[in-house]
């Protein structure tokens, strides 16, 4: 019986991405950009492409305040 020659450390090739891991980087993409748009929205005096007001423009730190302190006379 004869012996194969040693060959070194076998290297381990990366797997090819799958159908799921395409569908999840789409996902995280997405949800990225639907974020960045309601934070848009929500911080821009102006959000329409026509320069028309339409946005809310609250600066960063109002975002988490309670509605009750944004509200004058209250």
């Amino acid at each position: 019986m004869t012996r194969a020659p040693f060959q070194g450390p076998v290297i381990q090739v990366k797997p090819q991405p799958n159908v799921y891991t395409v569908l999840l980087i789409v996902a995280v993409l997405f949800m990225a950009v639907t974020v960045g748009m309601v934070m848009y929205n929500l911080m821009s005096p102006v959000s329409r492409l026509d320069g028309s007001p339409g946005g809310y423009g609250l600066s960063f730190g109002e975002l988490f305040k309670p509605l009750t302190d944004l509200i004058p006379g209250q």
